[in-house]
């Protein structure tokens, strides 16, 4: 029997539970990281790169055609460089508002350029690059490289 001053488990109200092995390694919190980092490169990751998005709609080939690769014409300028700010494009020293731009296409293309290399800046918003695509896709411009930071 018991001591009369000591008080057994039952009686303080809990039982001594039989120790169980931990295990060595959960994965469990493995599996957790590793498809957070999958969402993660998912939806940071591009797939298409935006200097190769094409901006005019390709011509169904003709009957019998061989299809040609593309070549530069040799006597073709160079290409024109633009910063796209915020309701302007830069170029060289000019500022240009983006209503402007049609009759500057125009002029480049009398100009024989076939190329545009547009910088983004910071100040330049969505809607900005949205006229410059839409306007140059209009003047019938096939390359325009769009370069970053």
């Amino acid at each position: 029997m018991a001591a009369p001053g000591a008080q057994s488990a039952l009686q303080q109200g809990f039982l001594a539970a039989p120790a169980r092995p931990r295990p060595a390694f959960a994965l469990t919190p493995l599996a957790d990281i590793m498809f957070q980092l999958l969402i993660f490169f998912m939806l940071t990751t591009s797939l298409a790169p935006y200097a190769l998005v094409p901006l005019v709609r390709a011509a169904a080939p003709e009957a019998g055609a061989t299809p040609a690769a593309e070549a530069p014409a040799p006597d073709s300028a160079a290409p024109a460089v633009w910063n796209l700010g915020q309701g302007v494009v830069r170029s060289g020293g000019e500022e240009l508002p983006l209503a402007d731009l049609p009759l500057v296409l125009a002029d480049l293309h009398e100009s024989r350029v076939e190329e545009i290399l547009l910088f983004l800046t910071d100040t330049a918003r969505t809607q900005d690059l949205v006229t410059v695509l839409e306007a140059v896709e209009d003047a019938g411009f096939a390359r325009l490289r769009l370069m970053g930071r």
